[in-house]
């Protein structure tokens, strides 16, 4: 199994929406992957709640390395996945075993 975690600061403004505003649409298009990615066995997102720290964080569960690189490249993912890149000004991620 592997878990894929990915962290995102998010512009303070992007797309005509606040961070905190885009945060919640990563956050609705993230979760709404599941039973649509068939690769993606969990996922959750959360929005973060302290200063000074990334603004939201990705956590999701694979069987495989290769399920993980089928969700990235899966049409659904792609299209959240293009968008999140718009709004970012930081993005970090680690994948390991479980």
């Amino acid at each position: 199994m592997i878990k894929h975690i990915v962290m995102w600061k998010l512009k303070s403004e992007a797309e005509g929406r606040t961070a905190a505003e885009n945060a919640q649409w990563m956050k609705n298009h993230l979760e709404a992957l599941m039973g649509v990615v068939p690769q993606l066995l969990s996922c959750e997102v959360g929005i973060n709640v302290a200063e000074g720290n990334y603004d939201a964080c990705l956590v999701s569960t694979f069987a495989s390395l290769e399920d993980l690189a089928a969700y990235k490249i899966h049409p659904a993912h792609q299209a959240v996945s293009s968008y999140c890149k718009l709004i970012r000004e930081h993005r970090v991620a680690c994948d390991y075993e479980i």
